[in-house]
């Protein structure tokens, strides 16, 4: 390998393309302002290109709504460019798509013809929206930037195995815009090992990939331990028993998570009048879940809570779940949402397979079911709630384990080194670069 030749110490100016930022909830906003932060600290000029905020329920907070269709605000510091798009809820195929093509669009028409502000050394373009990714390569083309492509989804490929899509032209078209974005990228990060693997046996050079897994800001650390003082009055909130055993699930109800695998446990743990499973959040599959849950006294639905609001949540629970469909795909995947479990020093039930559940169990905060088995679930459940002192010990090892592997300044360090090799063009980046924890 060629020898590093010392660093050009000049600021880096990063464009951040991505539909999804706060004040939107979800892992793609946590993860990107989370980096984006900790960019602007060290010294670098980040931008983001993002859309006026409405995920996931397609409403605009009443904060944008006079706002026109184009305005740059400032937040922690950092210029956020909100762009105007199709508004949309996260759910139905058609006002979705359309909803991501016109946000593609409107970051062209406002940025590669009229630059604003410094040219950008790299532009990053995050996905599972090929379409704002195709906007990124050609703004970093426009302006002669290094393209990064970040993958956060599989796709096309993962809606084969869902059934939204089937093998015919419409799928064809993704899988084409897929490979051409992968081979006209500089680098290609993904958020797990197993996504790097995938795309590299497909023909792309390991040497475009690396591997930044997702994780939680560091001051989230702080925030989820201030937020346990409040546990007792979310319960109240929500007309929770303070002497309840609460099974709480909080985030998408969409149909990746297969959530009636829940309430298929809760059935048969019906007889645990001391139980209550409680799901907080919404999403595309929402209302077939309750109606899927009545009759059964211990399920509860809550509406979704802003971000800064969810670590309350994580803490008054007595176990917080994870859970993806039973899909072969899905074994690659690594949902934020168990960092997050981790951070608020909680313990879990992981209704996992492949590498999710490898880092559940080496954390040492999780019981790990096959997903979609509910017999399981139900028992793992079970064992936890009549042991306090093993779940507390859980949440403790959890705690200890995110601080020291994922951790939101560790992760944006690592995208820096990238970038910077991108720019100075010093060295080729490592060749799948090994993930930072122990396995079991």
């Amino acid at each position: 390998m060629k020898p590093i030749s010392a660093p050009n110490d000049a600021p880096l100016h990063i464009w951040v393309v991505t539909q999804y930022y706060p004040p939107e909830p979800g892992a793609p906003s946590a993860r990107l302002s989370g980096l984006a932060r900790h960019w602007k600290s060290a010294g670098h000029n980040p931008t983001i290109l993002t859309a006026i905020p409405n995920h996931p329920n397609g409403i605009v907070p009443e904060d944008y709504c006079s706002k026109p269709s184009y305005f740059t605000e400032e937040m922690s510091g950092i210029p956020v460019r909100r762009h105007s798009l199709y508004i949309a809820p996260n759910k139905g195929k058609f006002r979705r798509v359309l909803s991501m093509v016109s946000f593609a669009a409107s970051v062209l028409f406002y940025n590669l013809f009229t630059p604003r502000g410094e040219k950008p050394d790299v532009v990053m373009a995050s996905s599972p929206s090929f379409f704002c990714v195709f906007s990124g390569w050609l703004l970093a083309r426009r302006y002669g930037a290094k393209f990064v492509f970040e993958v956060r989804d599989l796709w096309p490929a993962i809606f084969l195995q869902m059934g939204i899509l089937q093998r015919g032209f419409i799928y064809r078209v993704l899988e084409g815009m897929e490979m051409f974005l992968y081979r006209r990228a500089d680098a290609i990060v993904t958020v797990t090992q197993s996504f790097a693997h995938q795309i590299a046996a497909r023909g792309i050079k390991p040497s475009k990939l690396w591997v930044v897994f997702n994780g939680v800001a560091d001051d989230n650390i702080t925030e989820a331990q201030s937020a346990r003082e409040h546990a007792t009055t979310i319960r109240g909130k929500l007309g929770l028993s303070p002497l309840a055993k609460v099974i709480l699930y909080i985030g998408n109800h969409g149909e990746a998570q297969a959530l009636g695998q829940i309430i298929d446990a809760a059935r048969l743990m019906i007889k645990r009048t001391d139980v209550v499973f409680a799901f907080v959040g919404q999403g595309a599959d929402k209302e077939k879940l309750e109606a899927y849950a009545r009759g059964v006294p211990n399920v509860r639905f809550f509406p979704s809570v802003p971000a800064g609001d969810v670590w309350g949540y994580y803490a008054m629970a007595d176990i917080n779940l994870v859970c993806l469909k039973n899909i072969p795909d899905f074994n690659m995947f690594i949902p934020s949402k168990m960092f997050e479990i981790m951070a608020a020093k909680s313990c879990a039930v992981a209704c996992l397979r492949g590498e999710g559940a490898e880092i559940m169990v080496s954390s040492g905060s999780a019981l790990v079911t096959p997903p979609e088995e509910a017999d399981k679930l139900a028992a793992a459940l079970t064992v936890l709630l009549d042991d306090p002192d093993r779940r507390a010990e859980m949440a403790e090892s959890g705690h200890t384990f995110v601080k020291q592997h994922f951790l939101h300044s560790r992760l944006a360090a690592q995208y820096v080194g990238l970038f910077e090799k991108l720019r100075d063009k010093k060295t080729t980046p490592k060749n799948l670069p090994p993930q930072p924890l122990s396995k079991a």
